[in-house]
């Protein structure tokens, strides 16, 4: 089936409009101001733009993303209007269209987290320099202000000592510190994560309505070889003394060591589910990730090795994912 067959009449692309709005908007505020369901809200916030492609093409679906971001603008703020615009209205948009047309689902992460992560940094630039603020004091700063909410937000509800609290708050500074330090590699892996959950939703919507999109085997996972030496080389930029060469380097190497831990992942659920009672090992396997969290270290080294092991024999491809 064509996406022309699924769009209709004006009254389906107007709701479809209505469903982008409400859907995406109620998804994205939830982030902003309801901490817990927030943090899952913003992974599915883009989803309901991809509802109104579907149903009202692309036109709806700009249409609801530009409307949205307005709402989101004068609610809220303009930097969070602008940050819905990427998160969402980018993401929500261009993950349909390269779907639709064909494009592999792991291009599809790749090259929409690329283009968030353009305009994130160019909308970044552009808000530091109307500040009068350089862009790294303008993500300190943010950072900053959020490591004092949270800290609020513990004294509020925790009923923690007052020795406990100084403690806890030293560490909330700490990690900010930290986090303003390595702010480019949790952006990238943040919209990373955020256009996986948007194709995997889109393409679940897509099969349902009947549409066709390129499908791919989260096994078949295979980062471009060339990466490794990106790596190595990252690796021994951290014995440089300044920071202005460790910081680019440890960026580098955070967002390396969640590729080649998802390669790492894709080799061993290859070999589990070559096994006997592949479901119940599956199981195991991710409640050892989840409560031995250092192992996942050693997927990583496996993700790394697997161009040499050649761990997945046969082979499932001989190209690239990505």
């Amino acid at each position: 089936m064509k996406v022309s067959d699924v769009q209709s009449g004006g009254i389906d692309t107007l709701v479809a409009v209505v469903i982008g709005i409400a859907g995406s908007g109620v998804l994205f505020s939830s982030s902003l101001v309801v901490p817990l369901i927030g943090f899952v809200s913003a992974f599915l916030a883009p989803a309901p733009l991809g509802y109104a492609r579907i149903r009202g093409g692309s036109i709806a679906a700009g249409f609801a993303a530009l409307i949205t971001t307005l709402l989101m603008a004068i609610l809220f703020s303009p930097p969070v209007g602008a940050w819905y615009a990427v998160q969402c209205g980018l993401i929500g948009m261009v993950i349909p269209e390269l779907l639709l047309k064909g494009v592999q689902q792991f291009r599809t992460v790749l090259w929409s987290t690329a283009l968030a992560i353009l305009v994130s940094a160019a909308m970044i630039t552009a808000f530091s320099l109307g500040s009068g603020t350089d862009p790294r004091s303008f993500v300190s700063k943010e950072i900053a202000e959020g490591v004092s909410q949270a800290v609020k937000l513990y004294e509020q509800q925790s009923g923690l000592s007052a020795q406990d609290m100084e403690q806890l708050r030293q560490g909330m500074q700490k990690v900010g510190q930290l986090m303003g330090r390595i702010y480019p590699a949790l952006a990238t892996i943040n919209l990373g994560l955020i256009c996986t959950v948007s194709m995997l939703i889109f393409s679940r919507t897509a099969a349902r309505f009947g549409l066709q999109v390129a499908r791919t085997s989260f096994r078949e996972f295979r980062t471009p070889p060339l990466l490794v030496w990106l790596l190595i080389a990252a690796g021994f930029a951290m014995l440089f003394p300044s920071p202005l060469v460790t910081t680019p380097a440890l960026n580098l190497l955070v967002v390396l060591g969640v590729l080649y831990f998802l390669q790492g992942l894709a080799v061993v659920l290859t070999q589990v589910e070559r096994m006997k009672f592949g479901g119940t090992l599956k199981v195991l396997l991710a409640i050892i990730l989840l409560t031995q969290p250092y192992l996942a270290v050693i997927v990583a080294i496996i993700g790394i090795f697997d161009y040499w092991g050649e761990f997945r024999t046969p082979r499932t491809t001989q190209g690239e994912n990505l």
